[in-house]
């Protein structure tokens, strides 16, 4: 019995002293520690000579908020192009059907498209300040402006003009133009209107 309780106290006391052990010891048993997760890298510096536009044209950002595109035209385009039908009050012609096109690759309707019919003497100042955002039909004249197309040929060329500033919107409108004349969209448009009056036409692009 006395045996049993030798043993008995030397296993404890080999416990105790484990317990015991120094606690630097221990702790370089342990595996080490991952290292901490590297912070991430700053973006780079974009190198000299880059530029960055906006992504579409301030003038179209415009036209869909306030969902109309004011179109301008010449009190004296003639009827082909651009005249008030009696019947119902609204417009029609081949201008109008290229400004019903634009707006519906614009994302508006038909419908949407704002004629605002305007002096020779007011055509320009109009586009300037903004009362119409484009003009069908003109001619680009002064380095403020710059004309987009032509939409069609006849005996003269029909432009669509805008602010000379605006160089996205004139991008824009080119590519819109472009698919009209490959899609049958500005065929279509030309034999309702002018087609259908005799008068010859072909496309710009």
């Amino acid at each position: 019995m006395m045996r049993i309780r030798v043993l008995a106290l030397v296993s404890l006391t080999a416990v105790l002293a484990a317990c015991g052990q120094n606690p630097e010891v221990s702790q370089n048993l342990l595996p080490p520690l991952p290292p901490a997760p590297a912070t991430s890298a700053a973006p780079p510096v974009p190198s000299a000579g880059t530029s960055v536009e906006l992504s579409t044209s301030p003038t179209l950002v415009r036209v869909q908020q306030r969902r109309k595109l004011l179109a301008g035209v010449s009190i004296d385009t003639p009827p082909a192009y651009v005249s008030r039908d009696p019947a119902g009050g609204g417009y029609q012609g081949f201008d109008v059907e290229i400004a019903r096109e634009l707006a519906q690759r614009i994302g508006l309707r038909p419908e949407d498209v704002q004629f605002r019919r305007l002096p020779p003497t007011q055509l320009r100042s109009a586009v300037l300040s903004g009362d119409v955002d484009l003009l069908l039909g003109g001619t680009a004249d002064i380095p403020s402006l710059t004309a987009v197309g032509p939409y069609a040929i006849t005996d003269s060329e029909r432009n669509l003009v805008i602010k000379a500033d605006d160089r996205l919107l004139a991008g824009e409108l080119q590519r819109m133009l472009d698919a009209a004349v490959a899609d049958g969209s500005w065929q279509r448009a030309y034999e309702k209107t002018l087609g259908a009056a005799g008068i010859e036409a072909r496309p710009g692009s």
